[in-house]
């Protein structure tokens, strides 16, 4: 199908790549979608398009090193951390239960997440 002539731009999506499970001694899912990736890279469809958003986990990073593609890395954007402590904060101060903590117990929760929060 994906060679047919004539075939319209096909684009695939994944999201989280590196939240799919990922096993030793034996071939996991996340291993089978980066072989099933990479046989289809190596397919050098024209009409074909692959997004992947993924931490840079070593075994991604590796399945894909080498390979001609774009990379975008938004962990040291500002504006990211920003929402990542508004949302922190949000929860925080909304969240029943820690509506009753005191205020210096919240502080640390919210800088203690931001700071180890690593772009995520």
């Amino acid at each position: 199908m994906l060679r047919h002539p004539g075939q319209a731009p096909v684009y695939i999506i994944i999201d989280g790549l590196d939240e799919c499970p990922s096993t030793i001694g034996m071939l996991s899912p996340r291993e089978k979608v980066l072989v099933f990736l990479k046989e289809l890279i190596d397919l050098h469809l024209r009409n074909l398009h692959i997004c992947i958003a993924s931490r840079p986990e070593v075994d991604i990073t590796t399945a894909f090193h080498g390979l001609s593609f774009h990379t975008v890395s938004l962990h040291d954007e500002s504006g990211q951390k920003q929402d990542i402590v508004n949302y922190i904060n949000a929860v925080v101060y909304s969240d029943m239960k820690m509506k009753r903590w005191r205020t210096e117990d919240k502080e640390l929760v919210i800088n203690v997440l931001t700071r180890k929060a690593n772009g995520m």
